[in-house]
Order: C-alpha cells, then structure tokens, then sequence
C-alpha cells in the first residue's frame, strides 16, 4: 500500500511540472467557484449553512474525499487550495494583501475534482477553506468550533503556518485539546479517550511555509516528517508548564494518529508580488518553491481518500446531512458525536435510497401494469400485491 501510495505522489509530481513549464497560464480543468458552507449569523451567532453549497454536496453521488486546510489569517491558505482547484487569478478562494481575514467561516469549492483510486475506484475531492484561525474579530470559542467542523467534515487536513514548529506554533495548536473536550463519540458517552476520537479523525498534514531552517541533525539530514515527530514529542522536567506543553503535544499526536509534514521555502522576494502572490505566474515563483508545491499537491491527492465514519463511506448528500447535524449540535450547546450523528444520517440515507427505488419500481411496473391486456391480469394482480405502495384498482 505505502509503495503504491509513493509511486502515486511521484507520478502526480511528475505531471503537475510538466503541467508548469508546458502551460502556465493554465485556466481551471473544471469550472468552480466558492461557496458558503457554514457561516455564522451576525444577528443570532448561530452557524447557518449555505443553500448553494448544501445543493452541490447532495449533487455528488458517489465516494467524497475533503480536503481542508486550516491556519492563521493572512498566511497563503486560499492559495494553496486555488492551486489545487487550478484556479486562476480571480477565479478561486478570495487572497487579498491586507491584514483583514478575507475568509469567514468554512467555504466549499463548488466542482468537485475527478480521481482514480489506485484499485481502479472512482471519487471526487472537495475542497474546503477555513476562516484564520486567532483572527482579531473570533473569540476563542468560536475559532475551536470551526476548526473541529474542518476536522469533523474531512478526509485531510492541511494545517498551514508560517516558519517552523516551535513551542508558539505548538501553543497554537492548543485548539486540539480544546476540540478534545467539545466532541464526543457517541451521545451517550462521556468516557472517550483522544485515541478514540482519533480512529474517527481526517489524515493530518502540517504544512510550514516561508520555511528557512536546514533540516539537519547531527550532521544527517531530517525529512520533514522526522522533523514533526521529533517537535512532538514530550518534553522532559515537570510542573504545570510542562504538563499543559506535553497536553498539546500528546493531544496532537492521539487525533492525528496519520499524520506528515511539508515545508515549502518562501515564493518570492519581492514583497509587492508576494502580497498579490495567486496573481503571479508559477514561473516567475522561485524553482524550489514550484517543485516544493508540486510535492505538496502530490502528497494531498495521495492522502486525500474517501471520507470514512468507521467503515462507511460518504457520498456528497451523507456527508451534507452530517454537516447538518454538526452545525444543528453545536447550536443547541450539545457537543457533537460522531458515530450518533452518522447513524442519524445513515438511517435517513437509507429511507432516502428505499423511497427512490420504490418510486422507480412504481413507475417501471405498476403504473405500466394498469395497462396490461386482460391475459396478464394474474401478473397484475402479483404487482399490485408485491409493491411498495398498493393501490386500488
């Protein structure tokens, strides 16, 4: 699995550069745009989810794979999902130079991009952008909600921040222990572990950006993910600081028990282009950048996989109903439970499913059968008996 998985970003690399130096200007493969999926009301302080949105999730028929990506405001989220929707300038996710957020609750890329599994399966990847989290104008409370929305609805999740992994990114991350605390397993349990929660969480990739350190150790070289390992493990001494360090550090590594790591050098010097970088051509960005990003673009298609809730997997209308029933949990004060909210919508996909194959056998032999010349009366009279819905004749 692994090999197949390695000759997957290797080949996905290999054509996303050919892809750069053959068309840059490259509009998108699909058309798309953002869409509101879950915001909150400035009236009531409610999430609300976005009709539109909600509309094209129930399109997708098939297996979905989301990929989120979650960070600080202002540091290049939009820009890598715009890459990965291969959108163009205006086009895609907003990305402004100003200090304001430009995103406000959770958006969903409005065309859902084709893939084929290695076994040969078909899925569609949605892309999600997240509000910044810490931004000026959140409260604590309402950037832990929506980042554990981000990590509830996806199959991976892209956490992006600036520089290396030091005890104030790590501090940052201290919403996974929040999240810990305000997400259940089922409705009836109040005993689940962060290990528990971690059989249910996304695939995690941290994404460091502008990153100039030389990953070396004692003269070896350090791949990225040896990196995060190695910033994630506890520290050593004792007290209350250190305990509530190693809570985060342990919180992390029970909720994203997949987990890797990326850096990706900074694009460019020139600060007036780097303020407008989703306007700049990718050959005008630095070389080790591109192929940085073509790496990172390969990793998420090969880690982005078919959302799961235990061993089922979503279509696009099963994983709106469970958007649902998040969003409706948090508002009403409860805490979201995963698998009491999946056999929520399980039960109301499966009454869908019935209700449409009953309409279809209604259609293709009932209503037909009312026609039938007098020698078919016995066949008639099965149908009626057998149908779904009986009706007089």
């Amino acid at each position: 699995m692994l090999r197949s998985l390695v000759g997957s970003e290797m080949c996905i690399r290999d054509r996303y550069q050919r892809r750069v130096r053959g068309n840059p200007d490259r509009s998108m493969a699909l058309a798309g745009r953002a869409l509101h999926l879950i915001y909150a009301d400035e009236d009531t302080g409610k999430f609300e989810l976005g009709e539109e949105a909600i509309a094209a999730l129930a399109a997708v028929r098939g297996p979905v794979a989301v990929c989120a990506v979650c960070g600080r405001a202002r540091q290049g989220k939009s820009f890598i999902l715009n890459k990965l929707a291969e959108s163009t300038a205006g086009e895609g996710f907003v990305v402004g130079p100003t200090h304001r957020p430009c995103t406000k609750g959770i958006w969903l890329w409005s065309a859902p991009l084709p893939r084929v599994a290695p076994d040969g399966t078909e899925y569609h990847v949605l892309l999600i952008d997240t509000e910044g989290i810490d931004a000026y104008d959140q409260t604590g409370q309402y950037s832990t909600q929506i980042f554990s929305l981000a990590v509830l609805l996806s199959s991976l999740f892209v956490y992006n921040q600036m520089g290396g992994i030091d005890e104030a990114a790590l501090d940052r991350l201290s919403l996974v222990t929040e999240m810990t605390k305000h997400i259940a397993v089922k409705a009836d349990s109040i005993d689940a572990t962060k290990e528990d929660l971690g059989k249910f969480s996304p695939s995690f990739i941290w994404l460091l950006r502008d990153f100039y350190l030389d990953l070396e150790e004692d003269g070896r070289e350090v791949t990225p993910r040896s990196y995060l390992e190695m910033a994630l493990s506890n520290m050593t001494g004792d007290g209350p600081a250190v305990e509530s360090k190693n809570s985060i550090r342990e919180s992390i590594r029970a909720l994203f028990p997949e987990r890797e790591c990326c850096a990706l050098v900074r694009p460019i010097t020139d600060e007036k282009k780097l303020q407008k970088l989703n306007e700049v051509p990718l050959t005008d960005l630095r070389p080790e950048f591109v192929e940085g990003l073509g790496a990172l673009i390969a990793l998420i298609n090969a880690r982005c996989q078919p959302k799961k809730v235990g061993n089922d997997v979503l279509n696009g209308p099963a994983l709106a109903s469970l958007a649902a029933a998040y969003v409706h949990a948090i508002n009403e004060g409860a805490v979201p439970a995963i698998a009491t909210a999946w056999e929520s919508v399980a039960e109301a996909e499966c009454r869908r499913v019935s209700d449409e194959a009953e309409a279809v056998y209604v259609s293709e032999f009932v209503d037909p059968a009312a026609d039938a010349p007098p020698e078919d009366a016995p066949l008639l009279a099965c149908l009626l008996y057998t149908s779904p819905s009986p009706r007089d004749s």
